[in-house]
């Protein structure tokens, strides 16, 4: 088991906003978690990475626990956050931003430009767009470009695992779809994913297991094909 969560509890303030949710990740699948905005996706996608420190249960990568580590030691592990809201540095280039990806496993002097060209190389396989618009600032792109950035940066730190929070925020359906075919494309190629996306149809269409979470809690689990056929799913999330 390649991520595992054990009665994880996180918040901000006040009452939990995750509670007690565990949960697991094989290597080389897609899972999604399910829910509405405001059911708890986004903090629980923050407390496994480190990002928000859970206040109570355990987070194992790889068997280990990493629980209270810093973002920066689980990033180096191979465990990432493709942040809701993308997050891209607006006023750099795209290659600019790319290049800030591969700080995890490049050396902080020398030519980092030319040894970071294969990685660059590979982006441009999956985002040809972004090949385009290199020199370009990240600020200008659309928002499906500046979506494909945001996951393209997070690709360039060489990641095992992938959390991708909300990657179709605020983007146009044809947009999504291509967002998500990209996502699909980095599935088959071997990085195991955890999927958070309100939108309940696409997400169970590429993902292989699923949670359904509402009120910081996992109220249903399974297949995603099974779910996707379950009558209260359909009603509540597919409708």
């Amino acid at each position: 088991m390649m991520l595992k969560a054990e009665n994880l509890r996180a918040g901000y303030s006040g009452d939990d906003a995750v509670r007690d949710i565990s949960l697991e990740v094989e290597e080389g699948s897609c899972v999604a978690l399910v829910g509405a905005n405001g059911a708890g996706k986004s903090t629980l996608a923050k407390a496994l990475c480190g990002q928000l420190k859970p206040r109570g249960g355990n987070v194992f990568f790889n068997g280990q626990k990493i629980t209270g580590l810093p973002a920066s030691e689980i990033a180096k592990r191979g465990l990432c956050l493709c942040p809701e809201g993308r997050h891209i540095f607006a006023p750099l280039t795209v290659e600019e931003n790319l290049l800030l990806g591969a700080y995890t496993h490049l050396p902080s002097i020398g030519p980092f430009r030319r040894k970071a060209s294969d990685d660059l190389q590979r982006i441009f396989s999956i985002f040809p767009r972004l090949g385009e618009r290199l020199s370009q600032q990240a600020g200008s792109l659309s928002g499906g470009e500046q979506q494909m950035l945001a996951i393209a940066r997070s690709l360039m730190g060489k990641p095992r695992f992938m959390i991708l929070d909300e990657p179709s925020m605020g983007l146009a359906p044809i947009l999504v779809k291509e967002v998500f075919q990209a996502i699909a494309s980095l599935h088959a190629s071997g990085i195991t994913i955890l999927l958070s996306e309100q939108f309940a149809k696409i997400a169970l269409a590429v993902s292989d297991h699923a949670y359904i979470i509402e009120r910081g809690s996992v109220i249903l689990e399974g297949p995603s094909k099974s779910l996707a056929n379950n009558p209260a799913v359909i009603s509540a999330y597919l409708g």
